[in-house]
């Protein structure tokens, strides 16, 4: 290929991802990419169901979002096993975004949550455009685990009432509890059977064989015991009319001023959606040595939710129980999504009749048992292990979204994860140095305590930026070990942990050496980066220390204090 036809690929491939991998693909795992698609779609097709039932649209657009979201993921996305289909966190993030407006009119308000999903979708594709894929870095991890945690309660709470037999509730968390224990005098019994049953056959097929989607099996044999049981004369709720044949393109008929009123919750749904979706990226592309483009992720991710939105799906990202299934049925390349959406199609074009005596029961073991494995209590464990403060950040994030709901607590675990940021870099360490005998290093004395201190010298070492968030703690500290030794010394300052200042804390360390002269110790610098010996070359400090006073090495400057003695 000449130099210009490779540049031409290259920047086809940048565009559309399917470009650069489908030309070489290799025909000896089409067989594997088509069996583990059948397979996804198995896992897919009844979540995608249950996942429509949880944002309060019919099921059917459940379907539609996965057969959107996996085609258009396949030839936008970076990973080569992510499958980005209707997930239940952005489900439920979506329905307590649009039941809080308050709409009676199912026509009305599905148009407001295929809107809603473009709006997110936009978010999605305008951040990755931008370069905006570092930001889900800045969300802790026992912020994520807490608030996760606090959204798989949820999500079980509100699909108890399908296992149960009883009325649906709604509400904050704590007031449906109280509703649901209410309720449990109206419990029908074979429902409950039906739901006890599903549970176990999920777990049984999870554990003893993973390969077999035993959301799939749920789905045969519920349709089996209602249509051969009669069991719609017990009681038992069911799925009803399923709408078959393929979505129409539409643009949801909704007002600027409602999509202007989305904005917040669009905001917190692409969020949540992006983390989940590039944090399982990342897990699959770890197992198998390959890399993947964070800001790619954005667009992807945007372009099959404004899919999903335009054919009247609900939010799509990728879902770490259907990219885990992909992986576990074989998966090689994105090819295996294109399998799964077309096996979603197929069935909205032959099969939708089949679901009318689905039973609700088992749409919700469905959900139920997806999010289990975000009850992550070993994970947290393992925080409070490391650090005190792990497991009180994460149940900070946990109760904000049980006592305020998702999105405000979606809030306070960003809240939460920027005061953890702002606290760590307001208090860096201010060590106190020693030499280890015999070699050349410096240590910190309360890790390291066989180092000794140079006579003469004491050695200080700021690990961190100097900012004006910090540089009153910095000063303090150093003061209170200056003043703990009897006879002032010369004072060392390590700064080869600091790559930048702020005109705040160099005004401090002005302040800092007039303070320790005033006490009666010498003041020397070591290891000063350039762009903080240019600001304080900038403000005068360099020549009011004095440029004998700023040296390559600890060493050297402790040598400095001892001939100077």
């Amino acid at each position: 290929m000449s130099e210009a036809g490779y540049r031409r690929s290259s920047r086809l491939a940048s565009l559309l991802p399917a470009a650069g991998w489908l030309p070489g693909y290799n025909t000896s795992w089409l067989v594997g990419d088509a069996i583990a698609g059948v397979v996804l779609a198995g896992l897919l097709i009844p979540e995608g169901m249950a996942y429509a039932g949880i944002v309060g649209v019919p099921p059917q657009a459940g379907l539609y979002a996965a057969a959107a979201g996996l085609v258009l993921y396949a030839l936008f996305g970076s990973s080569r096993h992510v499958s980005v289909s209707a997930t239940s966190s952005t489900a439920v993030m979506t329905s307590a975004a649009v039941v809080s407006l308050g709409i009676a009119d199912p026509g009305r308000y599905a148009a407001m949550v295929a809107a809603l999903v473009i709006v997110a979708g936009l978010m999605f594709l305008i951040g990755g455009i931008i370069g905006f894929g570092f930001v889900s870095d800045f969300m802790a991890r026992p912020v994520i685990t807490g608030f996760i945690f606090g959204l798989a309660l949820l999500i079980i709470v509100r699909q108890l009432p399908k296992l149960l037999g009883v009325p649906k509730v709604s509400g904050h968390f704590f007031p449906m509890v109280r509703g649901l224990i209410g309720s449990l005098g109206q419990t029908n019994m074979t429902t409950l059977a039906l739901g006890a049953s599903f549970l176990v056959i999920l777990i049984v097929f999870t554990r003893f064989v993973p390969r077999i989607p035993g959301a799939l099996a749920v789905l045969v044999l519920g349709i089996g015991a209602v249509t051969g049981l009669s069991l719609t004369n017990e009681g038992v709720a069911i799925v009803g009319t399923v709408p078959g044949g393929l979505p129409g393109f539409n643009i949801p008929d909704v007002a600027f001023a409602d999509i202007v009123s989305m904005l917040p919750a669009a905001g917190g749904i692409a969020l949540v959606a992006f983390a989940e979706s590039l944090g399982t990226a990342r897990t699959l592309a770890a197992k198998y040595s390959y890399d993947i483009n964070p800001n790619q992720e954005l667009k992807a991710v945007g372009i099959a939710n404004i899919g999903s939105g335009l054919f009247g799906g609900i939010v799509v990202g990728g879902g770490l129980s259907g990219s885990a299934a992909n992986d576990g049925a074989g998966a090689k390349t994105e090819l295996s999504n294109l399998f799964a959406s077309l096996t979603v199609v197929a069935t909205l074009l032959f099969l939708t009749p089949v679901f009318h005596n689905l039973p609700e029961a088992a749409l919700g073991a469905i959900v139920i048992h997806a999010v289990r494995h975000m009850l992550d209590v070993e994970t947290l464990r393992r925080y409070a292990s490391l650090r005190v403060e792990g497991p009180i950040v994460s149940l900070a994030a946990l109760m904000g979204v049980l006592l305020f709901d998702i999105l405000p607590g979606l809030l306070l675990a960003i809240g939460i994860s920027i005061a953890l940021l702002i606290r760590e870099a307001s208090r860096p360490r201010v060590a106190i140095l020693g030499k280890r005998p015999g070699t050349t290093d410096w240590m910190n004395q309360d890790h390291h305590p066989e180092t000794v201190q140079a006579p003469g010298a004491l050695v200080c070492r700021i690990e961190g930026v100097m900012f004006f968030g910090n540089a009153e703690y910095i000063r303090e500290h150093i003061l209170a070990a200056v003043r703990e030794h009897r006879e002032p010394p010369m004072v060392v300052l390590d700064m080869e942990m600091i790559p930048h200042t702020d005109i705040t804390a160099t005004i401090m360390l002005s302040q800092l050496i007039k303070e320790l002269r005033a006490e009666g110790a010498r003041v020397a610098m070591a290891e000063v980066r350039g762009p903080v010996h240019k600001m304080l070359e900038r403000d005068g400090i360099i020549e009011r220390l004095g440029a004998d006073m700023i040296f390559y090495t600890i060493d050297d400057a402790v040598a400095a204090a001892g001939s100077k003695d």
